[in-house]
């Protein structure tokens, strides 16, 4: 295969995974986390902030969405249905960006490993162009797992009026 192939295959391979992972409702992403531990998530951003300096680049990379697509650019409101359907659509975006790299192993077998060079430039754009998305998403999912325990905390302390 050539440079144009390549770029033919890649093309195809991200259209097709986009496609794939796009699901009527998006909450069937959305998994509970068992780990009720307000600490553990600001672990993770804290990792995410001072190793990966994620502050300064994540807002750089743009974002694709659809027409009448989830947006997460930004958090609109603090209703816990919102926010589980923001972190399902972390979970949404960030398996897409996986399977995208998933393309990588089948650059070098369509390349006949004769073409390591093109097939390692290809990877390289595509683990370069997918990981960031994939990292963005993960810190993102820590903040607002973090928010929803703080929301969750905040309910149960809320004394309950008696309508009776």
């Amino acid at each position: 295969m050539n440079f144009f192939y390549d770029i033919i295959f890649v093309t195809i391979w991200h259209y097709l995974s986009f496609r794939i992972i796009i699901l009527p409702d998006s909450l069937a992403f959305y998994r509970e986390d068992k780990r009720n531990n307000s600490l553990y998530f600001l672990k993770k951003e804290k990792f995410y902030e001072k190793i990966l300096k994620i502050k300064k680049w994540k807002d750089k990379i743009p974002q694709f969405v659809m027409k009448n697509g989830f947006s997460k650019e930004k958090i609109k409101n603090f209703n816990l249905e919102y926010l589980k359907k923001f972190i399902a659509e972390t979970y949404r975006a960030e398996i897409d960006h996986l399977i995208c790299c998933f393309s990588v192993p089948f650059l070098f077998l369509l390349n006949n490993l004769k073409n390591i060079k093109l097939s390692c430039i290809m990877s390289g754009l595509i683990i370069l162009g997918n990981l960031p998305c994939m990292l963005i998403q993960r810190y993102n999912r820590f903040r607002i797992r973090r928010i929803c325990l703080k929301l969750k905390l905040r309910d149960k302390q809320t004394p309950k009026l008696n309508t009776k």
